[in-house]
């Protein structure tokens, strides 16, 4: 059974370790290629969210700005957790709505797992326990 951890891992977490290492050893502007794949973004979809055009690179204020407006999966899951308030402890209703999962199937892991409440660095093994068919997401 693929789980919601191979899915986030894959998907979610190697961007957002990609992201993270340019940010911290790269130097303004960034590639801009590199961050856009990132936060899986045209450089359409980010000239018209920052209305602008990217010519030779985009800047760290202009990749966060990015983040908080896009529509991309890892954009909005973003969004949802800043809602939140970048909660260090999470209950299975912020996990359901950050991460946009079925509630019933959030609170079962949560059960399953013994976790409940959820505290960040604890997550991944509650995504272990939800079963990725019964989700939106795909590989």
């Amino acid at each position: 059974m693929a789980t919601f951890l191979e899915y986030y891992e894959r998907e979610i977490m190697s961007r957002l370790t990609m992201a993270d290492l340019i940010l911290k050893t790269g130097q303004e502007p960034y590639d801009l290629t590199q961050m856009l794949s990132c936060l899986q973004l045209s450089k359409e979809q980010a000239e018209s969210l920052l209305e602008t055009a990217l010519v030779r690179g985009i800047t760290r204020s202009q990749f966060l700005v990015l983040l908080q407006k896009g529509d991309s999966v890892i954009c909005r899951m973003f969004q949802r957790e800043l809602r939140c308030g970048l909660p260090a402890v999470y209950t299975p209703a912020q996990i359901s709505y950050i991460y946009d999962l079925d509630l019933e199937q959030v609170e079962q892991a949560a059960e399953q797992t013994g976790l409940n409440p959820c505290q960040g660095k604890s997550l991944s093994r509650l995504f272990s326990a939800i079963d990725l068919s019964r989700t939106q997401y795909w590989f």
